[in-house]
């Protein structure tokens, strides 16, 4: 069974950076082949795994939506076109949602769309989803279990309280999750009147400062590649994984 997370937090808290590091967490955990999912409309998951920037799946809405009849099925059609979009690397493949569907009925794509991505999801071990703010991508889901939903905060009481309407997000739209994490990213930050105990979510790890990630991030280098030992965050996030979303069976 493949096990799907789902990362998300406000703009600019460095849920795209944690979600490579829980790529890289699982790679180092043999968990592979992996599906990696951009679903953030700024694109650049693919700058921190050093893998080219996909064609978004996205367009595949307008593209398909004119397209009628024909000797293939549109839903096979659509399930080639994912695959040629895909951007492959040696354990984890990336695929980018791309933009927002522009004005018009997309629900019949939209569907199609979702039923292609569970098809190819199911050829791998895990696949983790890098969300935008609002989790348009998971709320479309709905038939779709997400094993782990990490939310990626900093300790200010304002991140904290991000943190908690994301939470309340997520109720709202009734997502099928499992369990919900608090991952907190600038542990450094002053602490304010707000405590991730107040919350009543987990903490699944917290990072520590670390220069080595933009360091490595500014040479072109695959996060996937931190070797252990170098980078406290890195390795934080794969204690944590192996402790907590893994399970005995790991």
């Amino acid at each position: 069974m493949t096990l799907r997370i789902a990362v998300a937090g406000k703009g600019g808290v460095g849920k795209t950076t944690c979600s490579a590091l829980l790529l890289r967490a699982l790679v180092r955990s043999g968990v592979r082949p992996l599906l990696a999912v951009d679903a953030d409309p700024n694109m650049n998951l693919h700058l921190l795994l050093s893998l080219p920037l996909p064609r978004g799946v996205g367009s595949l809405r307008e593209e398909q939506r004119t397209r009628v009849g024909g000797a293939v099925p549109l839903t096979d059609r659509i399930i080639s076109e994912v695959h040629r979009r895909l951007s492959e690397g040696d354990v984890v493949d990336l695929v980018a949602m791309g933009r927002g569907e522009g004005p018009g009925c997309y629900c019949y794509v939209n569907n199609l769309l979702r039923e292609a991505l569970d098809r190819i999801e199911g050829g791998y071990r895990a696949v983790v989803v890098d969300n935008e703010a609002g989790m348009e991508h998971l709320s479309r889901r709905s038939g779709r279990r997400i094993d782990h939903l990490v939310l990626v905060g900093d300790p200010s009481p304002r991140g904290l309280e991000a943190v908690a309407a994301l939470r309340e997000l997520a109720t709202e739209l009734a997502l099928p999750v499992g369990k919900t994490w608090l991952l907190l990213n600038r542990p450094y930050g002053a602490p304010g009147r707000g405590t991730p105990d107040a919350l009543g979510i987990p903490l699944l790890a917290a990072l520590p400062h670390d220069p080595r990630l933009p360091s490595w991030e500014n040479e072109g280098r695959s996060f996937l590649d931190l070797p252990p030992g170098e980078s406290p965050a890195a390795d934080a996030v794969a204690d944590a994984l192996r402790a907590s979303l893994l399970g005995p069976e790991g």
